[in-house]
């Protein structure tokens, strides 16, 4: 087994921020939830008494362990403590969602009553854990170097199969500094997070906020955001494109006063123009528009404000991140020219487990593609056009699927709707949609309204509901699959 680092050597984490804070202001709410809030003492002595039981589990250092708790409050208390003791960590909503992975990962902490598996070391977490005793805060082992893996994140799996990607202590703590640039336009104090916490964004936007002294708020719906915004005097919300939506239908079904609220930051897919203006109308002035991936960590945020001229604006770098545009042989494009987007950030992380470059294709030469295809201003701004895996090519015309969806959503009887592109009899790709109704209606009145507005749609297919990532984004591919094969 690994020598252990003595605490005095032991790199700075996100829970040192915590512990810190305890000590100086420990009534002051950590996390609140609809049911219960936790200060920063009663989280920073969870993380005590749990890291005490950590320890006579004698984990083996620098074997990845997984945390599936749906409480947020113990998901975050557990990974802490693990930081605490430098045992590296993954996230999941449940065990059997990483055990999917095929992961090296032989340890799993979730709540009682989930399901066990034989050959798996399933170690069921309860109230016990958090409860004790009061302790002293002790200096923590911590990872021995700042080049240690602490962090598995995994990716949405929107355009295929999730991945795992890993980042070492420092990868991560670059993030949450990048982070804190990215939300320093305004999300700070109180902060919903409507990203889960076993995700990669939610739970580093709950670091990042818990280091530094704020707290944190969580809700599981639009209507109950909304009630706690107002409640709890909340500052800003972190919300994906799909979560954002929600919270706007929400408010123009029954507004809810929140004058509190000073920021919105938007991520996770790309925003249109249609949807900035009614999320600045119905939920606040000061929206931000943040793009970023989980192999990167943060890459831009900028106001909706400046990105209003043109449909697909996202933004330009943060500090230590690099955006260009290549063409097909990997060269970089002039300004203006339409290519395929390539990123490097100070955090860039690796695939887990480890793998011969040409198995990760969107990981190579120290840069990340995500498959997006786009242009950059002269000033530096990224313009994206969508996916290149999912823009519909109607005979010359390019489209992107989230603005064909937003004008779709415009039918008052269309509640959801996702399009594709499809290989018609003449060999032309077609615009197909597939769409969730709030009321009856005929596929050729659906084609007649779109038609009217500018789109020819080949077919329209009625579901009872679309397939998501954790984080909104609808599935494609899945879609595509399921209705046409």
């Amino acid at each position: 087994m690994e020598e252990a680092p003595s605490p005095s050597e032991a790199p700075s984490t996100f829970t040192d921020g915590i512990v810190s804070q305890a000590r100086l202001l420990p009534e002051q709410p950590a996390v609140i939830l609809p049911d219960r809030l936790a200060t920063y003492d009663m989280i920073a002595q969870g993380i005590l008494r749990v890291e005490e039981r950590l320890r006579a589990l004698n984990l083996p250092l620098g074997e990845v362990v997984c945390v599936a708790l749906a409480s947020p409050i113990r998901h975050l208390i557990l990974v802490a403590a693990l930081f605490r003791l430098g045992v590296p960590s993954v996230s999941g909503e449940t065990a059997e969602s990483v055990i999917a992975l095929r992961l090296p990962v032989r340890t799993y902490f979730q709540d009682v009553g989930g399901a066990l598996t034989p050959g798996l070391n399933r170690i069921l977490v309860d109230e016990s854990w958090f409860a004790g005793p009061r302790l002293a805060a002790n200096a923590a082992r911590g990872f021995a170097r700042e080049d240690d893996l602490c962090r598995i994140e995994v990716t949405s799996g929107s355009t295929g199969a999730p991945k795992a990607v890993s980042t070492t202590v420092a990868g991560f703590q670059q993030r949450l500094a990048a982070q804190i640039t990215a939300e320093s336009l305004g999300v700070r104090g109180r902060v919903l997070v409507l990203p889960r916490i076993s995700g990669g964004l939610g739970f580093r936007v709950a670091a990042r906020v818990l280091s530094t002294g704020g707290t944190i708020v969580c809700a599981e719906s639009a209507r109950e955001a909304l009630q706690m915004t107002a409640a709890y005097r909340v500052d800003a919300i972190v919300a994906s494109v799909q979560q954002a939506r929600d919270l706007i239908r929400e408010q123009r079904r029954a507004p809810i006063p929140c004058p509190s609220l000073g920021a919105l930051l938007v991520t996770g897919a790309l925003p249109t123009r249609a949807l900035l203006n009614e999320a600045r109308a119905w939920l606040c002035s000061r929206t931000i528009v943040h793009y970023g991936a989980t192999e990167t960590g943060p890459i831009a945020s900028t106001p909706a404000d400046l990105l209003m001229e043109e449909e697909g604006a996202t933004g330009f770098p943060l500090p230590g991140a690099t955006i260009e545009v290549v063409d097909a042989e990997d060269r970089l494009a002039p300004s203006e020219t339409v290519g395929l987007v390539r990123v490097r950030t100070l955090a860039m992380g690796e695939p887990y487990p480890p793998r011969p470059k040409d198995e990760h294709p969107s990981l190579r030469g120290g840069s990340f593609y995500p498959g997006d295809r786009g242009r950059l201003t002269k000033e530096g701004m990224l313009i994206l056009e969508g996916r290149a895996s999912e823009i519909i090519n109607t005979g010359g015309v390019k489209r992107a699927p989230e603005l064909i969806e937003e004008l779709v959503l415009r039918h008052p009887n269309v509640a959801e709707a996702a399009a594709f592109g499809a290989v018609g009899a003449d060999g032309i790709e077609e615009v197909n949609l597939a769409v969730v109704t709030r009321a009856a209606i005929a596929e050729k009145a659906l084609i007649n309204w779109c038609a009217a507005r500018g789109l020819e749609v080949a077919r329209v297919f009625a579901v009872e509901s679309l397939p998501r990532t954790q984080m909104g984004k609808i599935r494609r591919d899945e879609v595509k699959r399921s209705l046409i094969g």
